[in-house]
């Protein structure tokens, strides 16, 4: 299934999954765009210290799909 952006479900689970890991709403768009790649596309987080880590980018999409019942997409 399609991840609509424009959903109201879907701008809900990405607000809440991004105030639950702590990173600021403004990157929900980025996260969205993330939840519409498998993860195993996913870069890794490179230790530098970055912001937003691309680790919480990554926590947040996967917590965004639980909160919406459903499973990220697979390769």
């Amino acid at each position: 299934m399609e991840l609509d952006p424009n959903d109201a479900a879907v701008k809900e689970a990405l607000l809440r999954a991004c105030d639950e890991v702590g990173l600021p709403r403004a990157y929900r768009s980025a996260v969205a765009q993330r939840m519409r790649t498998p993860p195993s596309e996913w870069p890794e987080c490179c230790g530098e210290g970055c912001f937003p880590c691309t680790q919480a980018l990554s926590d947040a999409a996967l917590r965004a799909w639980e909160l919406l019942g459903r499973r990220p997409p697979e390769d």
